[in-house]
């Protein structure tokens, strides 16, 4: 942009004591620019909104908890999705035999579950 503005004074041979400044020519480039090719957007302020994952927003519609499914007469236990990976509590290795019908994950029946579906960070 700086040379651009440097080629544009030469070739206007403009007056050095009435030259915009470099400021005002860039935002007259980009003005012109967003005339021509630039698409009319909303005024949105601030951050946009992050995302929330398909758990929370469908957490009490579609998922809920269900038995795994049973290996030599045994229902065949997994690990507890959210004890392993938590970020606000000590991690451990628990075994569970219920799992989310819609996730198909391992969780324990009472805070995991509901921790899992509600929190975005757990």
């Amino acid at each position: 942009m700086l040379n651009a503005y440097n080629l544009w004074l030469v070739k206007k041979k403009i007056d050095p004591s009435k030259k915009p400044k470099l400021r005002e020519f860039v935002y007259n480039v980009v003005y012109q620019l967003l005339e021509d090719f630039g698409e009319p957007t909303t005024n949105l302020k601030g951050r946009r909104p992050n995302p929330m994952p398909d758990r929370i927003i469908d957490a009490y519609s579609r998922h809920y908890p269900v038995n795994t499914e049973i290996v030599n007469g045994k229902r065949k236990p997994r690990d507890c999705y959210v004890c392993k990976h938590t970020t606000r509590r000590q991690k451990k290795r628990t075994r569970v035999v219920i799992i989310c019908n819609e996730c198909n994950i391992g969780l324990c029946i009472g805070d995991c579950f509901r921790d899992y579906h509600t929190l975005k960070n757990f």
